[in-house]
């Protein structure tokens, strides 16, 4: 269990005891506890969570999924792609890799459109040097390609 997901999982606890009928409180209410309790711990440190493995982003999705059967009274069994539109459609949550690729990419473009030097460098130094490097490890930059090309046309 990595360092994100044992806070993630207490605060679970709390979205799932609040999701019992005897409380009375609706999706939005419920939907609005968790963006507070747990997705704010994914939004607050999402720039190290672009460099976690597949398998560390699949449990926190695995806890948001936990929640969101909780909120809306699905079936334990409800299939994760059901689950995901759901989320979307009912709560407007995203999934937990889209959800970080939004933050990288509004972090970088509004780094850039409010010219903040360090990232302002940071995307000079990556162009730089996209074209001649194998990228091994993804940074949070390798997947705002579109927005940093917005800023810098090619030429």
């Amino acid at each position: 269990m990595n360092c994100h997901s044992k806070p993630c999982n207490k605060r679970l606890n709390i979205i799932k005891i609040l999701s019992n009928n005897k409380w009375g409180l609706n999706q939005n209410t419920l939907g609005n506890f968790y963006k507070s309790l747990v997705r704010s711990i994914l939004d607050y440190s999402f720039p190290c969570l672009n460099s976690f493995s597949e398998n560390n982003i699949k449990k926190l999705q695995a806890i948001q999924n936990t929640a969101v059967r909780s909120i809306l009274k699905l079936k334990y069994d409800t299939p994760s792609n059901i689950v995901h539109h759901e989320a979307f459609n009912k709560l407007k949550l995203l999934t937990v890799s889209n959800r970080l690729f939004e933050l990288s990419e509004r972090y970088v473009g509004t780094g850039l459109s409010h010219s903040i030097p360090l990232v302002e460098r940071l995307v000079k130094e990556y162009k730089e040097g996209f074209e001649s490097r194998n990228i091994e490890y993804p940074t949070p930059l390798c997947n705002c390609y579109l927005t940093i090309s917005s800023y810098f046309p090619e030429t």
